[in-house]
Formats: C-alpha cells, sequence, structure tokens
C-alpha cells in the first residue's frame, strides 16, 4: 500500500499546509487509519476508497485526535492526487464522499503542480456572540477583540467560531486553555481567529497544540461571513491568508457564488512517494 506526501494551498513545493493521502486504503479500519494519523503526524491524513463510478471515491479524514466529518486541505490534495493518478494533461471533476456531504472538486495542472477547487455549497449561520462572550474567547487566546464585527459560528460542513480580533491580537495569540466545552455550547468545533483588515486567520486543535497552517474548511466560512458583513461582493474572487506565524505562509481562493455556494481552492504541490511495509490487516 502506497501513500503519498503533498502540500496544499502552497504556490510551491514545502509550503502550504502538509498532507498525507492514502489513494486506496481498502482494508483498512478505521482504528488502523487513526494509528497512521499519529503515526504521521500531519494535522491530517485522507484515505480514499474507490466507488462506483471512476471519478467517485468515498473519503475519510483524521487528525491525530480524531475523524472529522469533512476538512478542507485534504479535499483538495486527494483530488489532485487523483488527477495525477489518472487524469493526465486533462482537466478532471471528481467527487468525495465524506462522512455527512459530498463534495465536487475540479482539478487542473498548473506548473510543476496542481489546482483544485471544491464547491463546499451554503454556508449555515449559527450563534452571534454576545460582546461578553467573544471578549472571553478572545482572553482565551490572549488576544484583543476587534468589536466592530460580530463573533459567529459558521460551516459550510465544519462548524468555526469566527472571532475578529486586532493585527495585534492575530500576531500574539496563543490558546491558554481547552475549549471543548465551551465550543459545544454554542455547537462549534474550532475556533478561527481572524484580522478583518487583512483578511489573515488562525486556528488551532481544540486543546490548543497544534496550530493548523491553512484550514480550507474555515475559508468558507470565513468567505460566507465576510460577504454578509458587506467586505466582499457576491462573485468577487479573493484570497484569505494563513500560516505565516509557523513559517508555512499559505493563501486561499475563495468565492461565493450568486446562488450561495461556496468555493474554495488552492494550490496543490506533489512532495513524494512512499511504500507501507506493514500490511493492512496487521493494524486492525
Amino acid at each position: 500500500m502506497h501513500y503519498w506526501q503533498l502540500d496544499v494551498f502552497a504556490e510551491r513545493p514545502l509550503s502550504g499546509n502538509g498532507l498525507a493521502v492514502f489513494a486506496d486504503a481498502r482494508g483498512l479500519t478505521p482504528a488502523a487509519m487513526q494509528a497512521l494519523t499519529r503515526e504521521l503526524r500531519q494535522f491530517e491524513s485522507i484515505f480514499l476508497c474507490p466507488g462506483e463510478q471512476p471519478n467517485q471515491f468515498s473519503a475519510r479524514v483524521f487528525t491525530v485526535e480524531e475523524e472529522l466529518p469533512f476538512a478542507g486541505h485534504p479535499v483538495l490534495g486527494a483530488a489532485a492526487l487523483l488527477h495525477h493518478l489518472y487524469a493526465g494533461e486533462q482537466a478532471a471533476d471528481w467527487q468525495l464522499q465524506l462522512a455527512e456531504k459530498t463534495l465536487s472538486i475540479a482539478t487542473r495542472r498548473s506548473g510543476q503542480g496542481f489546482y483544485a477547487q471544491m464547491d463546499q455549497g451554503r454556508a449555515s449561520f449559527g450563534a452571534v456572540l454576545s460582546e461578553q462572550q467573544a471578549e472571553w474567547f478572545a482572553a482565551c487566546f490572549a488576544s484583543s477583540l476587534d468589536r466592530r464585527y460580530p463573533a459567529q459560528v459558521v460551516s459550510t460542513g465544519l462548524p468555526y467560531l469566527l472571532l475578529p480580533v486586532t493585527a495585534a491580537g492575530l500576531a500574539n495569540a496563543k490558546q491558554q486553555q481547552a475549549l471543548d466545552a465551551a465550543l459545544d455550547e454554542l455547537g462549534a468545533a474550532f475556533v478561527f481567529l481572524m484580522d478583518v483588515d487583512a483578511a489573515e486567520g488562525r486556528t488551532w486543535d481544540p486543546l490548543g497544540v497544534i496550530e493548523d497552517i491553512a484550514t480550507g474548511s474555515a475559508a468558507g466560512p470565513v468567505a460566507a461571513w465576510r460577504l454578509a458583513q458587506g467586505l466582499q461582493r457576491v462573485g468577487q474572487d479573493f484570497q484569505l491568508y494563513q500560516g505565516r506565524f509557523v513559517d508555512r505562509p499559505s493563501s486561499l481562493d475563495v468565492r461565493v457564488q450568486d446562488n450561495g455556494q461556496v468555493l474554495v481552492g488552492g494550490h496543490v504541490q506533489l512532495v513524494a512517494r512512499a511504500e507501507l511495509l506493514l500490511a493492512p490487516a496487521s493494524l486492525a
């Protein structure tokens, strides 16, 4: 069984957000997928199994801590790898079936790498925090709140608490405590801190141990939120930035369509191909 190392939201190799992709994970149990993700120490790994049609695959995404119902950069990276394996020089379209939704991804070659864009569907808007609640979350990151805009839970498959902070607050942010219980009460999974003026953000795992480099599942909610705040126009292409504070600057392309569908895309680079020496059955 082979697996691949890719960089997503990366203009060049060894930038953007790293990812492990198992292009054919048949024979691996969920427990084995979780164990392999911990072994590889990527922020996320994605495991594919062929579907009924050549361009359809089921997919499961894991962090070192848990399986996720949806994630952005693994979906784009997986689609780019499928293009490399099956599509040649032509543009292609793929469907990935995750736990809670099926995603359509368009891919093409771009320079030495690939460009992938997914349709995340329409965003759903959840709880709007009071200023007191928003201040509490900002304090959990030793950050300072940007009171011009509301903090709100928004989702395109994975719910984020979008928390506007000042530029200094973003630069100095450091998660001080576990937030699982507080986020559960709001119906959110993660906090995404935003410098609204710079269109730049940061997010961590709920325990605050690992900072993500480029978060495609947050980019869709941020795009929809910015549109709702009058900061972007329908159909306008714009970029979100992330990863600068962990020395992996990344850019995420986003657009909200006339019909409300949110598109998220970026460049993907192939880095390595490796062989799993353990038999899948031995990992059950």
